[in-house]
């Protein structure tokens, strides 16, 4: 797959289509004669001719035509595609069976030909996904392709090259031009261009992006795909069924695989396979056509970190420690430091613990890379720590806690933090994420058993968001704004985050719940172990439901409030019209339960319907696949869910969710993983501190942004270096023992002792901390 990147699009040297066309164009303009323009574009006279011909008759669609003799095979093609879609691990030889079965298919098929259409439409061997939108926007850019070769345009003459080189009816060579324009001169304001050219800015900003992506085709736009209306799967089973059974009606058909649709639309996909005779010999496809394999690998084995794949000798001996870290110590060694914010420094080792750094020596850029072992991720993990908003807000405090802590010993400029940022990519950060939950997974920070999924919208406030391409999302107010709306899967029995990706505003659950959990989960959390999923009422989709429980956590049971939908509505309406069945839920509440069958997917569900007493108007609707748990269980199970709700209030709160600017979509998901490795870093603190921080008597933890105020800012503190090298914290502010200032020290003084208090960008130091009264004798 090809991607064109440049900054103003236009073109390459290299692309024998460019030089053609700057050919034809140097003499149609009058800037050279026919001969001149061959020799200095090395094209020869016989090619331009053909060039201008399909120029004069077809516009700049026709600069694209190339003649193929091939000869086309459509019901192959749509047959190859069909079963392809229903069956992805399917081979090329079972197609190729199945096609040989099929009568209109049958004289045509090979094998090197069913290869030829699968790859052509990006099932190729590694069958990636970014694949098969780029060709299948390829696939839809050439069925408009040819219906403009349909329509010629018939106004340019070679008499009068010049005037009519330019013609407002050939809209793509005024787009292709457009881009030459503001690729040759600089200068040029792309407003007052587009202007000119009669494009409107956000076709400009489209058109850019395509072209961008897709080349020369990305000037072209692709039809849409559209929707069928009976899927895939369903018309291979249909088409199984007929070609095993050749008498078999559609009605028995419809009958024998329980389908709700019409025999109207079985007998239609039945004739246009032309499996209409009845007299036929039945052929049993079955062992060719392999029912689909689940993504979940039964033999699940987890992803292991890059925490043990690098050693941490080989990271000092390879990479260096910072010199500014280094001068800095060796003054500590003399003398003491004030600061104010000890808590950068008390997360440390439990950052380091995390195998940030090997993370990212092995899943980052190259180009940050190799060098030295502190990074621009730690350094915004301890800004959020230390509760400092936005990066910006370090270079104005003369506190260099985040700074020391990080292992830089100074801050850098803003711009130089976000130019390091360009160098990411979203499948490093995926793979950085993945590497940090699997960590914390090995540490026992996270469990998996019970899994809590939400979005949360982080609004955006700028202007021309449909320009830059900003999709639009309910707000807390329920209004349609644009922004950005990061999914989040929570592990609601240890009550910390799981994994957050981004996605932008107008995403909605259904189109991305298959692709975060392939990315997010399968590979880290075994699906098999899953015992309960807590969701909210953006769900509510069949097909979601049937993904959930029958594939992905066929073990797990799911725990949803239902969205009122047509279909909801359908199963409820008899319990809502009828007043027998009602019990007692609370003062203001009654409710009554159902058991259904989903009718698509036969998939056993019990909702409970609660609504006011009073009015009966108020219904709220909560369902569960465990259908032999009590109403009011589910209820009560359904609470559990509001952890999520609570921990991302907390993000936001204590980690500056909210605070991330900018509109690249890589730099928002950088600030992600960093809000995520801070709250994992944390977590472990609280893990290994225990008592009443991890767990109070309601069950709550000690929050970060609380802990800043009883221990880790706006303290009186110094830092030095004594004898063996340690970075020592001494708290001059301390008032009474038994404070929290004495459970950490005693907590660092252990986790040296096993050897856990080291930190590997400061060449293995640990940190110690000690209390006293500077005004008590």
């Amino acid at each position: 797959m090809a991607k064109y990147q440049v900054n103003k699009p236009y073109l390459y040297d290299s692309e024998p289509f460019f030089n053609q066309y700057e050919c034809l164009r140097s003499v149609w303009t009058k800037r050279s004669s026919i001969k001149l323009a061959c020799e200095k574009f090395n094209i020869r006279k016989s090619v331009y001719y053909e060039l201008e011909k399909r120029f004069i008759n077809y516009g700049f669609s026709g600069l694209l035509f190339f003649s193929d003799n091939s000869k086309q095979y459509p019901d192959l093609e749509q047959l190859a595609l069909l079963i392809r879609k229903s069956r992805p691990h399917i081979s090329y030889t079972a197609i190729h069976r199945f096609a040989q079965a099929i009568p209109i298919t049958k004289d045509a098929t090979t094998p090197k030909l069913i290869s030829k259409i699968l790859q052509s439409h990006g099932h190729g061997i590694s069958d990636m996904k970014v694949d098969l939108d780029f060709w299948g926007r390829i696939q839809r850019t050439l069925h408009l392709w040819a219906g403009l070769l349909k329509s010629p345009i018939c106004e340019r003459n070679v008499k009068n090259r010049k005037i009519t080189f330019f013609l407002d009816q050939d809209i793509f060579h005024k787009r292709l031009e457009l881009l030459r324009e503001l690729f040759f001169n600089p200068k040029a304001g792309i407003k007052e261009v587009c202007f000119r050219y009669g494009i409107s800015l956000p076709t400009y900003y489209r058109l850019k992006e395509d072209y961008n992506f897709y080349g020369l085709w990305g000037i072209f736009p692709a039809v849409s795909p559209g929707k069928q209306s009976i899927s895939p799967e369903l018309k291979t089973a249909i088409l199984l069924e007929r070609l095993q059974h050749p008498k078999w009606s559609p009605k028995t058909i419809i009958k024998k695989l329980d389908l709700k649709i019409s025999r109207f639309a079985v007998h239609r996909l039945i004739k246009h396979w032309g499996l209409e005779d009845k007299n036929r010999d039945p052929v049993a496809l079955d062992e060719y056509l392999l029912k689909e394999r689940l993504a979940v690998n039964e033999d699940f084995k987890p992803l292991k970190s890059a925490f043990h794949r690098l050693a941490e000798e080989t990271l000092l001996r390879t990479r260096r420690i910072n010199r500014h870290f280094e001068l800095i110590c060796n003054k500590m060694k003399s003398r003491a430091f004030h600061i104010c914010d000890p808590g950068p420094f008390l997360l440390a080792p439990f950052v380091n613990d995390l195998g940030v750094v090997q993370a990212f020596e092995t899943h980052g850029p190259l180009k940050l890379r190799g060098k030295e072992i502190s990074n621009l991720v730690l350094l915004n993990v301890f800004r959020i720590i230390a509760g400092y908003r936005r990066i910006s807000h370090l270079s104005n405090n003369r506190d260099h806690s985040v700074a020391l802590a990080s292992g830089i010993g100074m801050y850098g400029s803003t711009s130089k933090y976000y130019e390091d940022t360009i160098d990411f990519e979203f499948a490093e950060i995926q793979k950085l994420r993945c590497d940090l939950v699997a960590r914390a997974k090995e540490l026992g920070l996270i469990e998996g058993l019970q899994i809590g999924f939400d979005f949360h919208f982080k609004q955006f406030y700028g202007a021309y968001s449909a320009e830059k391409q900003i999709g639009k999302g309910p707000d807390k107010a329920g209004n349609m704004v644009p922004g950005f709306r990061p999914h989040i899967a929570w592990d609601l029995a240890n009550n910390v985050i799981i994994n957050m990706a981004y996605f932008q505003g107008s995403t909605r659950a259904p189109r991305i719940v298959k692709q975060f959990c392939e990315q997010n989960i399968f590979p880290i959390l075994d699906p098999l172990a899953v015992k309960e999923l807590y969701i909210d009422s953006e769900y509510t989709k069949e097909n979601d439901f049937l993904f959930y429980k029958e594939i992905a956590f066929k073990n797990g049971d799911i725990y949803i409030c239902l969205r009122k939908n047509k279909q909801i509505l359908k199963l409820i309406t008899p319990a809502l019209n009828s007043n027998d069945g009602w019990e007692i839920y609370d003062q203001n509440d009654e409710l009554k339960s159902i058991q259904v069958k989903l009718p698509n997917t036969g998939l056993a569900m019990k909702i409970v319907i609660l609504r006011e007493k009073e009015s009966s108007k108020k219904v709220r609707c909560f369902g569960t696949t465990r259908v032999n748990l009590p109403s009011k269980d589910i209820l009560r199970k359904y609470r559990f869910r509001w952890l999520i709700e609570n921990g991302i209030k907390d993000l936001v709160s204590s980690y500056f969710l909210d605070e991330i600017f900018g509109l690249d979509p890589i730099k928002v998901e950088l600030e992600f993983y960093c809000v995520m490795v801070a709250r994992l870093a944390y977590e472990y603190f609280l893990k290994e501190l225990g008592g009443e921080y991890y767990n109070d008597v309601n069950g709550n933890k000690i929050s970060l942004q609380k802990m800043r105020h009883l221990l880790f800012d706006k303290r009186v503190c110094t830092i030095e270096q004594d004898h063996q090298e340690n970075l020592v914290l001494t708290i001059l502010d301390w008032q009474k023992k038994g404070t929290i200032e004495n459970e950490v020290s005693n907590m660092l003084l252990s986790l040296k002792e096993k050897e856990k208090n080291k930190v590997l960008w400061w060449n293995n130091r640990s940190v110690l901390l000690y209390a006293k009264n500077q005004y008590q004798l």
